[in-house]
C-alpha cells in the first residue's frame, strides 16, 4: 500500500526536492560566474578567417547565393576592430570583392582558391584570383590555393602540386597550400611547390583531442616540428582555434570559457614563440552546424549577429544571460504556488516539495531551451525537443497533482476514487468533468514510455553517430526528477516488457559510448549517468527481469 503519509518518505521527498531546486539555481549561477584569465598579449589577432554566411538561412552551399559589396564591408569594419588581415577561402559568389573592400580598410587579405573534384569550378577560382593578384598586389598578402583538399581526398597531392605551380608561376604574390599538419607530415614533398607552409593546428578537432590546458603547448610544440620538417621554409598556422559551443571531446571541452582562455593564451604563446597565425574564425557560421554540429557553427570571435563574444581582458563569464534561467525558476516556482492555493494544500511538508518542483522544473526548461537553441538544426530535432519538454512537464504536473492532492483529498475524503490503494481525487473534480473516468497513472505511464523510448534512440545515436551529437543531459534531467519523485513516494513505476527493454537499451547502450568516449569526458559520463538512473528509476531497477505477471 502507498503510503503517502509516511513521515520518513515525505522527508527524503522534500530533501530531494529542495535539493534539484539549489541544484538548478546554483548551476545556472555559475554559468554567469566570471572566470579569471590571462589578459591578450594584443587586442589584436594576426589575422582571421572570413566567411561572410553568418545569418540564419544562409550557405555557401547554395549555388545562387551572392554577397553584396555592402555586407562585405559592414563586416570587414566589424572585423577590423580585432584584426588587419582577413583569410577568405574562395573568390566566388562576390568574394571576389574582398581584396577591393579590404583596402579601402587598410586591411590585408589571404585569398583563398576553392579546390573541390570537379576542374571546370576549379578552374574558374584560380584564374580569378590570379586577376585579383594583379590587380590588388599590394592587399593581397598570399593566395591560399585550396584547403584541406587532400583531407578531404578531392584531388592527389600530384594535382594540387600543379594547380599550385599554376597559379605560383603566374603572380608575383606568395602561394602557398593549407591542410592539417598531419597531412602535410604525410605529404612532405608538395612543400616544394609553395612559398610557405600553411598547417592547421586544430586541438579541439584532432583524432586525439587536447584538452584545454595542454592546447597552447600542444601547438606551439607541433609548431615547432613543422618548422624543423620544413627547414628554410616559413611556416603559417593557417587555422587554430576553439569552439564555444559544442561536446566534449575527450578532455576537450567546447565552451565559451575556454574559447577565450584558449585565444589570449595563443596571443602570448604566438609572440613568444614568434608564431605566424591566422585564427579561425571571425563570424560564427550557423549553415556548419548543419554538418558538424554545434561546434561546426561557433568557433567565430564574433557571433553571427556580429557581436563580439568576449574582450581580450577581464574576467569572461561562460553564460552573459543566465539570469534566465532564475528568472525560470521563479516563473515555475510562482505557477507552483498558484497550484498550491488551487489545490488547497494546508501540510507545509507538501508546499514545500510542490514549489520546489517548480523552481526546478522553471530552471530546466530554461536549460532545455537553450539546449534546443545550440543544438537543433531542423524541424525534426526542434519537435522532437518540444516533445520531450512537453512530456517533462506533463509528468512532472502528474506527480505533483498525484502527490499533493493525493495527500489533502485522503484527509478530506471528499469524492476520489481508489486505485491499488492509491487514493486520488476523480477527474470530475480535476478536469472539470471533461475526463470523468480517466485513470490518473495513465499519463505518467505514457509519459514514462515515451522517455524511455526517447532515451534509448539518443543512447543509439550516441553509440553509432556520436561525432556531431551533443550530449543531452538537460533534455533528461527533468523527467529523472519526476520519476523519482514518484518512486520515492512509493508509486509502482515498472511497466510492461517493452518498457523493460527499452531500458536495457538505454543502460547497455550507456555502458558501450561512455567506454567509446573514454573516461576523461565528463559529458558522456554525465549523460551516461543520467539515463541508466533514468531507465533504473522508470522501472523500478527491474529492466534486467523477465516480464511477469504482477498482481
Amino acid at each position: 500500500m502507498f503510503d503517502f503519509l509516511s513521515r520518513n518518505r515525505s522527508r527524503w521527498m522534500t530533501l530531494l526536492s529542495v535539493l534539484a531546486a539549489l541544484l538548478v539555481l546554483a548551476w545556472w549561477r555559475a554559468q554567469g560566474t566570471p572566470q579569471p584569465m590571462v589578459d591578450a598579449a594584443d587586442n589584436k589577432l594576426q589575422c582571421v578567417s572570413y566567411a561572410p554566411f553568418r545569418k540564419p538561412g544562409e550557405t555557401p552551399l547554395d549555388p545562387g547565393a551572392m554577397v553584396s559589396e555592402a555586407r562585405l564591408r559592414e563586416d570587414l569594419s566589424i572585423l577590423a576592430a580585432r584584426s588587419q588581415c582577413v583569410r577568405t577561402y574562395s573568390v566566388i559568389q562576390g568574394l571576389d570583392k574582398v581584396p577591393e573592400v579590404a583596402k579601402s580598410l587598410g586591411m590585408k587579405v589571404l585569398l583563398g582558391v576553392w579546390i573541390g573534384r570537379e576542374r571546370d569550378k576549379n578552374d574558374i577560382e584560380i584564374q580569378r584570383a590570379i586577376q585579383l593578384a594583379r590587380e590588388y598586389p599590394d592587399t593581397i598578402r598570399g593566395i591560399v590555393v585550396g584547403n584541406e583538399v587532400l583531407l578531404r581526398r578531392e584531388q592527389s597531392a600530384q594535382q594540387m602540386g600543379a594547380y599550385i605551380d599554376q597559379v605560383r608561376s603566374a603572380v608575383d604574390v606568395p602561394v602557398t597550400y593549407a591542410d592539417v599538419w598531419e597531412f602535410w607530415s604525410e605529404n612532405a614533398e608538395l612543400a616544394r611547390h609553395v612559398s610557405f607552409v600553411t598547417v592547421h593546428i586544430l586541438p579541439y578537432w584532432e583524432d586525439h583531442p587536447v584538452g584545454i590546458h595542454a592546447a597552447i603547448d600542444h601547438i606551439t610544440g607541433t609548431a615547432e616540428r613543422m618548422r624543423q620538417m620544413f627547414n628554410g621554409k616559413d611556416v603559417l598556422i593557417g587555422e587554430t582555434g576553439w569552439p564555444s559551443e559544442g561536446r566534449q571531446r575527450d578532455a576537450a571541452v567546447a565552451s565559451r570559457v575556454n574559447q577565450a582562455r584558449f585565444m589570449r593564451e595563443f596571443s602570448q604563446a604566438a609572440a613568444d614563440h614568434h608564431l605566424n597565425y591566422n585564427f579561425i574564425e571571425g563570424f560564427d557560421q550557423p549553415w556548419k552546424r548543419g554538418q558538424e554540429g554545434a561546434m561546426g557553427g561557433n568557433w567565430g570571435v564574433f557571433d553571427s549577429d556580429g557581436q563580439a563574444k568576449f574582450p581580450a581582458t577581464g574576467p569572461v563569464a561562460e553564460d552573459p544571460y543566465w539570469y534566465l534561467g532564475w528568472l525560470g525558476a521563479v516563473i515555475g516556482l510562482a505557477a507552483a504556488l498558484g497550484l498550491s492555493r488551487r489545490w488547497q494544500l494546508t501540510e507545509r511538508l507538501s508546499q514545500v516539495q510542490v514549489m520546489a518542483l517548480g523552481a526546478a522544473t522553471g530552471g530546466l526548461v530554461v536549460a532545455q531551451l537553450r539546449y534546443g537553441m545550440v543544438w537543433n538544426r531542423n524541424p525534426l530535432e526542434w519537435g522532437a525537443t518540444v516533445l520531450l519538454g512537453a512530456a517533462s512537464l506533463v509528468l512532472m504536473f502528474r506527480v505533483a497533482q498525484l502527490l499533493a492532492l493525493g495527500r489533502s483529498d485522503r484527509r478530506a475524503g471528499q469524492g476520489a476514487s481508489s486505485l491499488v490503494g492509491l487514493t486520488v481525487p476523480s477527474f470530475n473534480t480535476l478536469w472539470r468533468r471533461r475526463r470523468a473516468h480517466f485513470d490518473a497513472l495513465d499519463w505518467l505511464g505514457v509519459c514514462r514510455s515515451f522517455l524511455l523510448f526517447a532515451a534509448a534512440i539518443m543512447t543509439l545515436l550516441l553509440l553509432f553517430d556520436a561525432r556531431y551529437r551533443g550530449f543531452p543531459t538537460v533534455l533528461y534531467m527533468l523527467p529523472l526528477l519526476g520519476l523519482a519523485m514518484a518512486r520515492l513516494a512509493g508509486l509502482r513505476l515498472a511497466g510492461a516488457v517493452e518498457e523493460r527493454v527499452l531500458a536495457a537499451v538505454c543502460v547497455l547502450g550507456s555502458i558501450a559510448f561512455v567506454f567509446i568516449e573514454g573516461f576523461a569526458n565528463g559529458q558522456s559520463l554525465t549523460f551516461g549517468a543520467t539515463v541508466v538512473a533514468l531507465a533504473a528509476v522508470a522501472t523500478d531497477g527491474r529492466f534486467w527481469m523477465p516480464a511477469q505477471d504482477e498482481h
